[in-house]
C-alpha cells in the first residue's frame, strides 16, 4: 500500500513540476518582454526628445544607461546615414537581421528588439540587446526550489504512507500469522488483535468470534466422529461375540447329543468289563487285556463328562452366594499334586471381596481347567502360574476399554503364566471345542472350551491377553452380588 502511494505521489508531483515549471518559464518569459518593450520605448522617446540626436554625446550616454542600467548588451541607432554605438556593449556582436519576437527565440540568450524612431523626421530606428541570461536563471532557481519542495512534500508523503501502511499491516500480519496457526491445527490461537484503527479491531474481534464457532463445531463433530467410531467397534465386538457364541453354542449342542450316545455304548462295557474282572483270576494275559479295555473306557467316560459340560442345564446347579476365595484355595489344593516341583504356584487373594451366585463345583472345575492350560503352556514345565481374586468397578466410560460386557461391579479372577504366550490367530480360535495347539494324543481341545462354557451359564465374562514368549492372562468376571443391608 505505502508503494502505491509513494508511485501515485510521484506520478502526480512529475506531473505538477512539469505544468507549474511552464508556468513559471511562461510569467517570467512575459515579465521579460514586458519590462524589454517598455524599456526600449522609454529609450526611445528620450531619444526623439529635441536636441538628443543632434548631440552625439548625449546619444552615446544615453546608449551606455542602456547597458549599464538595463543590462543591455548592444544599444545602437542607425539609419539616414547615423550609426551611433554604445561602446559598453559586447564587443563584436551585431544585430541580427530579424528581431526576436519571443523569449529565447535563437537560443542566443539575447533579445533584440528595434524601435522605430519617426519624431525625429527621419528614417532613424534604435536597435537594442539585452541579456537573458538573468530571467533563464531566475526562472531555473524557480524551478530548483520547486523540484526540491516537491521532493521534500514526496519524502514526507513516503515516510506517512510507510508509518500509516506499517501501522496497518501489523495488526493485519497478527492476524495472518494467527490465521496460519489456525490453518495447522492450533485452534486455541486468538485472533484479537489491538491498533487504532478501530475498524481493523473490530474485523479482529468478528474473526475470532467465527473462529471460536468454528471450533466448537469441529469439536462436536471430533466427539461425535469418536462416539460413531466407539459405537461401531463395539457393534462389531458384540457381531463376533454373537458369532462365537452360537458356534459355540452349536458345536456344544452336538457334541452333547454324540457324547450322551456314546456314553450309552460305554455303559456296558464299563460294567461287563468290571464284573468280569471279580470273576477272572488275579494273574492272567485275559486279565490284563480286560484291565486294558477298561482303562480305556473309564478315559472316554471322563472325555463324554467334558463334552456334556457344554449342553449342561444350569436349572439343575446349585446356585448359591459363594466366596470365591475358598473355592480358589481348594482348587489349588487339587492341583498341586497334578503339576511338577519346577512350578511355582501362587494366590494373591484381596483381604475383602464380594460374593458371587454360582455354582460350587463349576467354579472349581472352571479354575482347574485355566490352571492346567496355564500349566501347560509352560515350557518343560518350568515357570510360574499365579492365581488372583479381587473386586473391580468399571463405569460406564471405560467399559468397552476394558473389554467387559457392561459397567458395573464385579469379582474378578485372573490366572497368569509366564509361559510360551499366544499369537492372534490362536488367541482368536482358543475357546473353539477341540482346537489344540498341542500334539496328537496330548490334549482333547476341551479344556477352556469347557471354561468358556462354564462362565456363559454362570453370566461371568472371560478375556485372554497374550504375548509370545512373555506369557498369558486369563480374566474372568464374575458379576458381584449387592452387600445385604444390615439388620436394625
Amino acid at each position: 500500500m505505502a508503494t502505491i502511494v509513494v508511485v501515485g505521489h510521484a506520478m502526480l508531483l512529475t506531473l505538477l513540476y512539469v505544468s507549474l515549471g511552464e508556468v513559471v518559464q511562461r510569467s517570467h518569459a512575459d515579465l521579460f518582454l514586458q519590462k524589454v518593450r517598455i524599456y526600449s520605448r522609454l529609450v526611445a522617446n528620450q531619444l526623439e526628445a529635441s536636441g538628443v540626436l543632434e548631440s552625439p554625446k548625449l546619444t552615446d550616454d544615453l546608449l551606455d544607461t542602456v547597458i549599464v542600467d538595463g543590462n543591455g548588451v548592444l544599444a545602437e541607432v542607425v539609419g539616414d546615414g547615423i550609426y551611433r554605438r554604445s561602446a559598453l556593449g559586447q564587443p563584436g556582436l551585431k544585430y541580427p537581421k530579424e528581431d526576436d519576437v519571443v523569449f529565447s527565440q535563437n537560443s542566443d540568450n539575447i533579445f533584440f528588439i528595434k524601435v522605430p524612431l519617426p519624431r525625429a523626421g527621419r528614417n532613424l530606428y534604435l536597435r537594442l540587446g539585452f541579456d537573458e541570461l538573468l530571467t533563464v536563471n531566475t526562472i531555473e532557481g524557480a524551478k530548483r526550489r520547486m523540484f526540491w519542495t516537491l521532493s521534500a512534500y514526496l519524502g514526507i508523503s513516503a515516510i506517512a504512507a510507510l508509518l500509516l501502511g506499517y501501522a496497518m499491516m501489523r495488526p493485519v500480519r497478527r492476524l495472518q500469522g494467527a490465521a496460519r496457526n489456525i490453518a495447522d491445527g492450533a485452534y486455541t490461537q486468538g485472533l484479537r488483535v489491538r491498533t487504532r484503527i478501530l475498524e481493523l479491531e473490530a474485523l479482529a474481534f468478528d474473526l475470532d468470534r467465527m473462529r471460536a464457532a468454528l471450533v466448537g463445531a469441529n469439536d462436536q463433530l471430533r466427539t461425535e466422529i469418536m462416539e460413531k467410531d466407539a459405537l461401531e467397534q463395539r457393534r462389531a465386538g458384540l457381531e463376533r461375540q454373537l458369532q462365537h457364541r452360537e458356534r459355540i453354542n452349536t458345536v456344544g449342542t452336538l457334541a452333547g447329543g454324540i457324547a450322551h450316545e456314546f456314553n450309552n455304548v460305554l455303559v456296558p462295557i464299563i460294567l461287563l468289563s468290571e464284573l468280569t474282572l471279580k470273576s477272572l483270576p488275579d494273574e492272567g494275559q485275559i486279565r490284563s487285556d480286560l484291565q486294558t479295555v477298561l482303562a480305556a473306557a473309564l478315559r472316554a467316560r471322563e472325555l463324554v463328562k467334558q463334552i456334556l459340560a457344554f449342553s449342561r442345564d444350569i436349572s439343575g446347579l446349585e446356585m448359591k452366594a459363594l466366596d470365591l476365595r475358598p473355592l480358589v484355595v481348594e482348587a489349588s489344593q487339587l492341583l498341586r499334586p497334578l503339576i511338577s516341583p519346577t512350578c511355582q504356584l501362587r494366590l494373591e487373594l484381596a483381604e475383602h471381596c464380594a460374593l458371587i451366585n454360582a455354582d460350587q463345583s463349576l467354579v472349581i472345575q472352571l479354575i482347574v481347567n485355566l490352571c492346567r492350560n496355564a500349566y501347560q503352556s509352560l515350557p518343560g514345565s518350568t515357570g510360574q502360574i499365579t492365581v488372583s481374586v479381587r473386586d473391580v468397578t468399571v463405569t460406564a466410560g471405560a467399559a468397552d476399554a476394558a473389554d467387559r460386557r457392561a459397567h458395573g461391579r464385579f469379582v474378578e479372577l485372573a490366572v497368569r503364566d509366564n509361559g510360551s504366550g499366544m499369537d492372534q490367530a490362536t488367541m482368536a480360535r482358543i475357546f473353539e471345542p477341540f482346537f489344540t495347539t498341542r500334539a496328537v494324543g496330548q490334549g482333547t481341545g476341551l479344556g477352556l472350551s469347557v471354561a468358556h462354557g462354564i462362565a456363559e451359564r454362570l453370566s461371568a465374562r472371560i478375556s485372554v491377553e497374550s504375548t509370545v514368549g512373555v506369557g498369558s492372562l486369563f480374566r474372568v468376571d464374575f458379576p458381584a452380588l449387592a452387600p445385604k443391608p444390615e439388620a436394625t
